[in-house]
């Protein structure tokens, strides 16, 4: 098939005039607002999240068990049974593991 001059003219002109229509960056059909995205986290998400920051800001010494061992060792009076010492510890190395 041979297309001629004429052809390609007349399709150029039929394209000028439909972009001349539209405006530029607009697409044929209904106009739909746009809405900013939006996120719901659901309860469980929420209540993680609110534990996460209690712990943030939770202190990372507790000043008043530190200050009571303390007072126990000045005293004299501070017992530390081995068994639960040791239990403590691979209680601590088991949590470990799982991280």
């Amino acid at each position: 098939m041979m297309v001629s001059d004429k052809q390609v003219h007349q399709v150029a002109k039929l394209f000028a005039a439909q972009l001349q229509v539209r405006p530029a960056g607009k697409v044929a059909g209904p106009e739909v607002p746009l809405r900013p995205d939006s996120v719901e986290l659901s309860r469980e998400s929420r209540e993680v999240q609110a534990a996460w920051q209690a712990i943030q800001a939770a202190p990372e010494v507790r000043t008043e068990k530190v200050e009571q061992i303390r007072a126990a060792l000045e005293a004299g009076t501070y017992r530390v049974s081995g068994r639960e010492v040791a239990r403590k510890m691979i209680a601590r190395a088991l949590v470990d593991r799982l991280r």
